[in-house]
């Protein structure tokens, strides 16, 4: 039987554990799959075990996110269930934010799911991925990489740009210390800079096919002909550019949007 959030509303659950008897509770732990609906529901919410300690989330049977633990998947399916069929749902409110080192997404003040930064190699990216299957269940347009990269980091851009070459860098360097300090990982959205501040976040795009992505200087360099910034491997696949090697990019230059 499916558990019923009827006569809860988004207002009054505290989404804490404690909101789920102990009934309740040893009824998911006996199977493998549950669903909470509330009344005349549009959106089903499943909670599915994958692996032994992995449980994912779906919305009218698309996978969405996981979580890690079976107390906190059977909050999220209360949550989501009681969200989603509300009558002033907004699915442009499901958004990507960051806080402290967890990547979190959210509606509205609501966090839904979080990804822990040390535990996962691209947060940004798994978070993108994630915040976008609800979306798409939802009916929504899912955010495109950059939309979602501005959003999680507060970033709006600025009128400083620049034209010129990127090349990228990846298993060589991997793990070793960059000029800031950081150990590089290949798989983070980060890029090195001649001269440019360490932190500094920029909009790359390639100027051959016009795809995007934030990245982080943390890092300095290249230091090989007229090439203006040398791209993790991520940041490189992101643009298309990981074959090509060497592409023509604009940099735009980002800022805090909360100081505008």
């Amino acid at each position: 039987m499916p558990i019923f959030a009827t006569e809860v509303t988004a207002a009054n659950i505290d989404y804490e554990y404690q909101y789920f008897d102990q009934e309740t509770y040893s009824s998911f732990s006996n199977i493998n799959q549950k669903s909470a609906v509330v009344a005349n529901s549009k959106y089903v919410v499943e909670v599915r075990n994958e692996l032994d300690d992995k449980w994912m989330i779906t919305v009218n049977r698309q996978p969405t996110f996981s979580v890690d633990d079976l107390p906190q998947a059977i909050v999220a399916v209360a949550k989501l269930a009681i969200i989603l069929n509300s009558p002033d749902f907004d699915a442009d409110q499901l958004q990507p934010t960051i806080i402290g080192d967890q990547y979190v997404g959210r509606y509205k003040s609501l966090n839904l799911f979080s990804i822990s930064k040390p535990d996962v190699l691209n947060p940004s990216l798994n978070l993108t991925q994630w915040i976008n299957n609800l979306r798409v269940a939802a009916g929504a347009e899912p955010l495109t990489l950059v939309e979602a990269q501005k959003q999680m980091h507060q970033l709006a851009s600025s009128d400083e740009q620049m034209d010129g070459l990127a090349s990228w860098y990846g298993p060589y360097f991997q793990g070793r210390q960059t000029a800031s300090g950081e150990n590089f990982e290949q798989q983070d959205f980060t890029a090195a800079h001649p001269s440019l501040p360490f932190d500094t976040y920029l909009k790359v795009t390639n100027q051959q096919n016009g795809k995007s992505v934030v990245v982080r200087i943390n890092d300095r360099g290249p230091y090989f002909g007229d090439r203006n910034l040398d791209l993790s491997h991520a940041a490189a696949i992101a643009l298309n550019s990981d074959e090509a090697g060497v592409v023509p990019i604009t940099a735009t230059i980002l800022v805090d949007s909360q100081s505008n």
